[in-house]
């Protein structure tokens, strides 16, 4: 059974988990980034020859509103008309884990749950046990998996480690754990009785031309790799050549490039690389001072600042076209939904401040999305846009065409 996975939310890290057992790219589902026409098409698109599985964000009903279902996993569910399959934290659960599904059972209404798996239970006399709690409820358990080593996802300060950075189970090891402990007939009859809807949406092919217009060197590598698929699809949409090169690896950047790309990841974690790379950092100062346009967010921007400041103490110098000092810091900052411009719908997800924003900001006006606050943000300079936002290109498709050099 060709599968797509999808990822609810602006999340870079969990996709990338998805990316390493699946046929295809993970895609993403946002209804902030995207807005609902958007969601419905990208779906729409990429489960025509394949079944669509989301994964959720948070709890089901999690989203940006304490008091509604809006930007959580259930509004996107209703939206695709998709079943929901509840995943059960069942570890040291008891027969309280029918009064919590009773719960979601009501708010999400009976038929949207179509089953449960319990995860992590003791053992098979505790997953019988759970069984016999739900079963007057009458949701199918279609799964009870047991606490295993193979299953422990390490985190830290943007949620899991990334994935390029850690040795993971392999596919046959986790077939054979799927195969022994889920219901699988159930979950490919699910997935056989709710076909996807037939919306018919017309989606800008993504293919360059045989002669692409601009060739855009992009930041690719351990350290910058947050990159939403449809992103990357729209650029070459662009009739754009993508042409990667790595900030830790390689020592020239490519060449005959027309614009640069410098994406989100995790820069902090390997800042005395970047650093010892002179060479690389003085090649792209100079382009930049030469007016190479360049688009980069977060990560993007942590790298092409003067220096950057790790959690101990210690000062790396970096790019420096960008003026200041990066600073991790030890919680998030201006976390979460925000507007550009009041026109850019964008999301901020990092650890570390630019400690010269106050007075060197210079890019645009960025709002939250929780509570309208306002803060000059970002860097402007020659061609470079600098920002912790990151956008959903199709939808800032003005901004990009503007930043990289397209013709509109």
């Amino acid at each position: 059974m060709a599968v797509q996975p999808f990822k609810a939310g602006p999340d870079f890290i969990d996709p990338s988990y998805h990316n390493q057992f699946c046929a295809g790219p993970s895609r993403n589902l946002d209804a902030w980034l995207m807005d609902k026409a958007g969601v419905l098409a990208e779906a729409d698109q990429h489960t025509r020859a394949a079944t669509g599985i989301l994964e959720g964000v948070m709890g089901l009903f999690d989203g940006a509103s304490p008091t509604s279902e809006e930007g959580s996993t259930m509004e996107l569910a209703r939206w695709l008309d998709w079943p929901v399959v509840l995943c059960m934290p069942a570890a040291k659960a008891g027969r309280s884990i029918a009064a919590t599904l009773r719960g979601f059972l009501a708010e999400a209404h009976p038929n949207r749950l179509a089953g449960v798996v319990l995860n992590g239970v003791s053992g098979d006399s505790h997953a019988e046990y759970l069984r016999e709690a739900i079963r007057p409820l009458g949701v199918p358990v279609l799964g009870a998996i047991p606490k295993n080593p193979m299953l422990e996802w390490p985190e830290r300060h943007l949620g899991l480690q990334a994935a390029q950075e850690r040795l993971l189970p392999s596919k046959a090891d986790l077939a054979e754990l799927a195969r022994s402990t889920l219901d699988l007939e159930s979950f490919a009859a699910l997935a056989r009785s709710h076909p996807v809807s037939s919306l018919n949406a017309q989606v800008a092919a993504t293919r360059p031309s045989s002669t692409p217009s601009r060739r855009i060197a992009i930041a690719q590598d351990e350290a910058f790799h947050f990159y939403y698929a449809a992103n990357l699809e729209w650029l070459a949409a662009q009739d754009a050549e993508l042409v990667p090169f790595s900030p830790l690896h390689s020592q020239k950047l490519p060449t005959d490039i027309d614009a640069l790309v410098i994406g989100g990841g995790f820069p902090e974690m390997v800042a005395q690389q970047l650093a010892d790379n002179a060479t690389l950092r003085a090649e792209i100062r100079s382009a930049l001072n030469n007016g190479l346009p360049c688009y980069a967010e977060c990560g993007g921007l942590m790298f092409l600042a003067d220096q950057m400041r790790t959690a101990d103490g210690t000062h790396f110098p970096m790019v420096g076209a960008v003026p200041g000092t990066i600073a991790m810091t030890p919680s998030l900052q201006n976390f979460g939904y925000c507007s550009a411009e009041a026109t850019y719908h964008g999301h901020e997800f990092h650890h570390s401040l630019w400690l010269a924003e106050n007075e060197r900001a210079n890019a645009w006006t960025v709002t939250r999305r929780r509570n309208n606050r306002g803060r000059r943000e970002g860097f402007r300079s020659h061609a470079l846009h600098a920002s912790y936002v990151h956008l959903y290109f199709p939808n800032s498709a003005p901004l990009l065409r503007a930043q990289l050099g397209f013709s509109s």
